[in-house]
């Protein structure tokens, strides 16, 4: 067989195959390019070795498939050098694992890293999703929870002492209440919504940062968060949870 002729007469098949593995791991415009043409070399150095090994036992796209697939981890492992990622990012996808190299390895912040992500990777998750991506990827730890103000309860004193254990036992059984009440409301909540109560509560940002981050109307956000605080206080009365002077109220009842 003619490989050289044979290669030129595949070559649209082996465009489109590596388009699919460029796309798929989201490389960028002058990355893809620069694979493209290192998968060329690949494929005809040796006089043509690699088309040589193809014994026709698959289709010959199902094979470029394979063997492209297996030259971008060596060319990936080469340019990203010693780092590799989580066996949780490489779990959840190539989303999680570009993620993961922007902030961890390349020293972005998270916002630096979704606008590379949206502007230079082309990627097409919405930015909730990018959100909820990152998180999974968080580090592990006790999760922090969202409280509401009316509902928070003092942390009882390092070394309360006899006298006041039986007070520290109540304000721990209470809040440990209220936790579990909150968890079930914010579980009934749009994924859209908890997202923001996350960022806002868990995670510290700002409304105007959560508005930058999300893209939203800074103005409209805060009575979004109005919207939903007011929500969460009745859910959390439904649910028992009452502030300091209903429960005085219902003492004196």
């Amino acid at each position: 067989m003619n490989y050289e002729r044979f290669f030129v007469s595949e070559l649209p098949a082996i465009d489109k195959v590596i388009a699919q593995v460029c796309r798929r791991n989201r490389l960028r415009d002058d990355e893809a390019e620069e694979f493209a043409a290192e998968i060329k070399l690949h494929l005809v150095e040796n006089d043509y070795a690699i088309l040589r090994k193809f014994e026709g036992r698959s289709s010959f796209p199902t094979y470029l498939t394979v063997v492209i697939t297996r030259h971008y981890l060596n060319y990936r492992n080469r340019l990203w050098g010693r780092w590799r990622p989580s066996a949780e990012a490489v779990r959840l996808g190539p989303l999680a694992v570009l993620l993961e190299r922007l902030t961890t390895r390349d020293g972005w912040s998270y916002e630096e890293a979704v606008e590379q992500l949206v502007t230079n990777h082309g990627v097409t998750e919405s930015r909730q999703e990018i959100y909820a991506t990152w998180i999974r990827l968080s580090p592990g730890g006790a999760p922090r929870r969202f409280v509401l103000e009316d509902e928070a309860i003092d942390l009882p004193a390092s070394d309360p002492g006899p006298e006041n254990a039986a007070l520290a036992a109540e304000q721990e059984f209470q809040a440990r209440r209220a936790r579990a009440a909150l968890e079930r409301v914010l579980q009934t909540l749009p994924a859209d919504d908890r997202v923001l109560i996350k960022l806002r509560f868990d995670d510290g940002f700002t409304v105007s940062q959560i508005a930058r981050i999300q893209k939203l109307d800074q103005k409209k956000l805060y009575r979004t968060f109005d919207r939903l605080l007011a929500a969460l206080r009745q859910r959390l009365k439904d649910e028992g949870i009452n502030d300091d002077d209903d429960e005085r109220e219902g003492t004196r009842g």
